[in-house]
């Protein structure tokens, strides 16, 4: 079985040495980072952290792992930190004993392939261009309903797992916590299991599941450091549930997986509140002025979004390609959506950077759009 490598955003180091020009001067809107970059606070303790760095890490996160149980109110136990959420992502379905995945999409490649990687076999429920990608929540409940006859299914229902990312990426689009209820209303009563990405559930935070955990034991949450707090290149993520998913998630992971340089920019991270308020507070207002200045321009067909990115779906792929080679002579990289699993419509996906880039991001489709009308 051969699995293509997925493809994914911030390629920023391939497309500078094409160009051949330092990657400093690149603008990357494939990459959906917090537009404020990396707080003060965490680069400091980072620096610190370095000169602590000729002792092995400590192998449990435990200082990080207090923070983030008193961040959530939830038992130290039930938290493991990663190496990032992905190498979590690839630990799951043989630390779940997983034999099919459901994926709602169209979403994150590294759920399928992971799932593949383990010979885990895969389906989908996807959003649809004519809802404007609103969750298909009635097609999930309904193959959920299925799932209550074991008979037509290989395996036990308890080794079926569904996937969804809240708020989910390409889309923008979220699932509130009321309608997730049914959801997990659904997956108690068939004993399957739930797996929610919230890598983007910093953007809106009152849409997480943690404060249900107790209502749904085979729930487990994947969080990331990376978009938020914008510290891609450090990896770190956690992941959360019932303290005996986390013991066999973590049977899966390598020793010292987590370096010290992460763990203490995780803990400086969550302790900068004001960081994370001003964050929020920019995220509202230029993800607001961007999608206004999107909608005016023809030829995109604009989704509304929760996250700290915006998708728009253009006429064909032909456009689509068009933008994308354009913008990277112009230095500038943004995410073709074609790769996203599920997703059977042209789109790209621009992350909501700082005003002054999005203007020029916003002026450069404009004349690449009006020269594609001649």
């Amino acid at each position: 079985m051969v699995i293509q490598r997925a493809i994914h955003g911030g390629q920023v180091y391939q497309l500078a040495k094409r160009l051949g020009r330092p990657v400093e001067t690149l603008v990357d809107y494939s990459a959906s980072m917090n537009p404020l970059g990396t707080s003060a606070s965490v680069l400091k303790a980072m620096h610190h952290a370095v000169d602590e760095c000729q002792h092995y890490p400590d192998p449990d996160s435990e200082e990080l792992r207090a923070r983030l149980s008193q961040e959530h109110g939830i038992a130290e136990e039930a938290i493991l930190v990663g190496n990032g959420s992905v190498e979590i992502i690839r630990a799951l379905p043989k630390a779940l004993g997983l034999r099919h995945g459901l994926i709602v999409g169209p979403t994150f490649s590294e759920f399928e392939r992971s799932l593949r990687l383990a010979g885990v076999a895969t389906s989908s429920v996807d959003a649809v261009s004519a809802q404007r990608y609103a969750p298909p929540l009635e097609s999930l409940l309904d193959v959920l309903k299925k799932w209550k006859r074991p008979l037509r299914l290989k395996g036990a229902v308890s080794n079926y797992a569904v996937f969804v990312c809240n708020p989910n990426s390409p889309t923008g689009r979220h699932i509130s916590r009321r309608d997730f209820r049914h959801i997990i209303s659904a997956v108690n009563r068939i004993g399957c299991w739930l797996i929610v990405d919230e890598a983007f559930i910093d953007w809106c935070p009152s849409h997480s599941l943690m404060p249900d955990l107790s209502r749904c034991p085979r729930l487990v949450i994947l969080r990331s450091f990376t978009k938020f707090f914008s510290i891609p290149g450090i990896r770190l993520g956690y992941v959360v549930g019932a303290s005996s998913v986390i013991q066999s998630i973590q049977a899966q992971l390598p020793p010292w997986s987590v370096n010290h340089v992460a763990q203490a920019a995780g803990l400086a991270a969550l302790n900068d509140w004001r960081f994370r308020q001003r964050s929020l507070t920019f995220m509202q207002q230029e993800r607001t002025r961007l999608l206004r200045q999107l909608r005016a321009l023809p030829r995109l067909r604009v989704m509304t979004s929760q996250a700290n990115f915006v998708m728009v779906e253009v006429s064909s792929q032909v456009v689509a390609d068009t933008v994308v080679s354009r913008l990277q002579t112009q230095g500038v990289l943004v995410r073709d959506c074609q790769t996203f699993p599920g997703m059977m419509q042209p789109a790209l996906r621009f992350a909501v950077r700082l005003r002054r880039d999005n203007h020029g991001l916003v002026q450069a489709l404009k004349h690449i759009l009006d020269d594609m009308k001649m």
